[in-house]
C-alpha cells in the first residue's frame, strides 16, 4: 500500500514542477534530485524494518569477515534499490511533467 503513497506523491510532484521537470540535462538534474530526496525517506523506512530482521538473521557461530560481507551485501542491496527506485519515480515524475506541459510544449 505504501507504494500507492509514493507514486501519488511522484504524480504530485510531476504536476506542481511541470515547468522545472523536463527533459533537459538541468530538469532531469532537478527531478532526480526531488525522487531521491522522496525515495530516501522511503529507503529509510526499508531499513527501519528490515534491519532488525537482518541482525537477527546472522549467525552466533559466524566469523567477523562472514558478517562483515554480509553487512556489505545488506548495504549493496539497499543502495541498488535506491537507485532502482530513484530512477523509476524519476521517469514517472518526467512523464506526469511532459503530460501536464502537453507533448508539443
Amino acid at each position: 500500500m505504501t507504494i500507492v503513497w509514493y507514486v501519488l506523491i511522484h504524480v504530485s510532484l510531476g504536476l506542481i514542477g511541470s515547468d522545472v521537470f523536463r527533459f533537459t540535462n538541468v530538469g532531469a538534474l532537478y527531478c532526480v534530485a526531488a525522487s531521491a530526496a522522496v525515495q530516501g525517506y522511503a529507503m529509510w523506512e526499508i531499513h527501519r524494518r528490515s534491519w532488525p530482521m537482518f541482525l537477527a538473521s546472522l549467525d552466533a557461530d559466524a566469523t567477523a569477515e562472514a558478517v562483515s560481507r554480509a553487512r556489505r551485501g545488506y548495504w549493496n542491496r539497499i543502495g541498488r534499490v535506491f537507485i532502482f527506485r530513484v530512477s523509476a519515480f524519476s521517469i514517472l515524475t518526467l512523464l506526469i511533467a511532459l503530460l501536464v506541459r502537453g507533448a508539443g510544449s
